[in-house]
């Protein structure tokens, strides 16, 4: 995590990527794991912005959604 960087909720990334915030639950639970790398931080999902857009350029600017 870079000093610039910051953590998301599950529901702001949800929102970023336009998908729903059970469905990256859902992502999450799957082995191997799809979607933006979640994080536990104090029990709950979290994810570092810089991973959601490097995640949201390289799958959904593609036409690639996970």
């Amino acid at each position: 995590m870079t000093e610039t960087d910051s953590w998301l909720t599950r529901d702001e990334v949800a929102d970023m990527i336009r998908f729903s915030s059970k469905t990256l639950a859902n992502w999450s639970s799957m082995k191997p794991p799809k979607g933006p790398r979640a994080y536990r931080v104090s029990g709950k999902a979290r994810y570092l912005r810089s991973e959601v857009e490097a995640w949201k350029t390289a799958n959904l600017n593609a036409g690639i959604a996970a």
